[in-house]
């Protein structure tokens, strides 16, 4: 049942991700999903039957044209974000963007100094940043408990079969690393100097299929990143979200002066065989339980609209991270197409 005081919502796009927040939404007690936009019929269809939403629009302008909001999720495509994110604080609507927060820093760089002016709070979706596993790591890293960092090897390896929806749309850095350097600059609180990259392009799309970035922080800690669609179709199953079935193979090592820590999201407890496949069910970031879904998704969610109803700055999400992490991924960019080490 929803409360009298929750806070009335409004979503952009019911695509993979923004399905499973509209469900999350759709279920908190403090939220009010009162407006969903969405181009494609079928899933305002879906929103309708599915979800109980009975005000349904096409256009982004539309739904900001809807009375008595309080704040907005963006989870259009990534070229949208900075148009949609500059409208709706026009509107002056907190929001809640997926990653990425822009695929340019110049029209980022807008988006942040818009909302710092107009004091509306903006929360970029790095689900990471809210899962357990990698909470605990970064307290342990804050109280010192690794010493000095040393090195950080991040990969984040996709099935092959994914690749035809995202090569024409977005390189790959925004989809896959970007995470990887959030990650990177929220658990060194540190910038990044240097950064060298290599990619190849095997599919022939429009974007790099594959792709290593080597990088300097301020502090001297070495990081590599490594991202490739190539997981082939006979591996291990661990996202398991109807249509969305495949493999994230991602690994995180550090390695400090006095501990090192590592993390492999296919290292599930939970194994199930058949005769056609091995799946082994993720339930840290968006775990479906009870017909709820919960883990990192869910915090995430939760933990924006506590901000927006306590009207306090997020201690866990970052803005200026999320802007950086974009100069980043621009640097990573350049450098594998010029084939030099570029200094940020």
């Amino acid at each position: 049942m929803t409360s009298p005081e929750a806070v009335r919502v409004g979503l952009a796009g019911l695509g993979r991700f923004g399905s499973l927040h509209a469900r999350i939404l759709s279920q908190l007690g403090n939220v009010d999903l009162a407006v969903v936009c969405d181009p494609n019929p079928a899933a305002r269809d879906w929103a309708s039957n599915d979800l109980g939403v009975t005000n349904l629009v096409e256009s982004f302008d539309e739904l900001l044209d809807q009375p008595d909001l309080d704040a907005i999720f963006i989870v259009t495509p990534e070229d949208l974000h900075a148009e949609h994110a500059l409208k709706a604080i026009e509107r002056g609507l907190p929001i809640f963007m997926e990653k990425p927060l822009s695929i340019n820093v110049r029209d980022a760089a807008v988006v942040v100094e818009r909302a710092k002016s107009a004091d509306i709070y903006v929360q970029i979706g790095f689900v990471l940043r809210f899962d357990a596993q990698h909470a605990m790591l970064q307290s342990r890293i804050v109280n010192g408990q690794l010493g000095e960092l040393i090195t950080i090897r991040a990969k984040r390896n996709c099935s092959r079969e994914w690749f035809p929806i995202y090569g024409d749309r977005a390189h790959t850095v925004y989809e896959t690393i970007i995470h990887d350097i959030d990650l990177m600059l929220w658990l060194t609180a540190n910038r990044v100097r240097r950064v060298y990259a290599l990619d190849r392009n095997v599919s022939g799309l429009t974007y790099p299929d594959a792709l290593v970035a080597t990088m300097l922080l301020e502090n001297g800690t070495i990081v590599t990143l490594e991202t490739s669609w190539f997981v082939p179709a006979g591996a291990p199953r661990n996202i398991l979200a109807g249509e969305w079935t495949g493999t994230i193979d991602s690994e995180l090592e550090i390695v400090g002066t006095k501990q090192s820590a590592r993390f492999r999201l296919l290292d599930s407890g939970l194994v199930v065989t058949s005769s056609d496949a091995v799946d082994q069910p993720e339930v840290g970031l968006w775990p479906e339980v009870y017909g709820s879904i919960g883990g990192a998704l869910r915090l995430e969610d939760e933990h924006f609209v506590i901000c927006v109803k306590s009207g306090s700055p997020s201690t866990i999400a970052s803005l200026n991270d999320a802007l950086h992490g974009l100069e980043v991924a621009e640097a990573i960019v350049r450098s594998a197409r010029e084939g030099t080490e570029i200094h940020l």
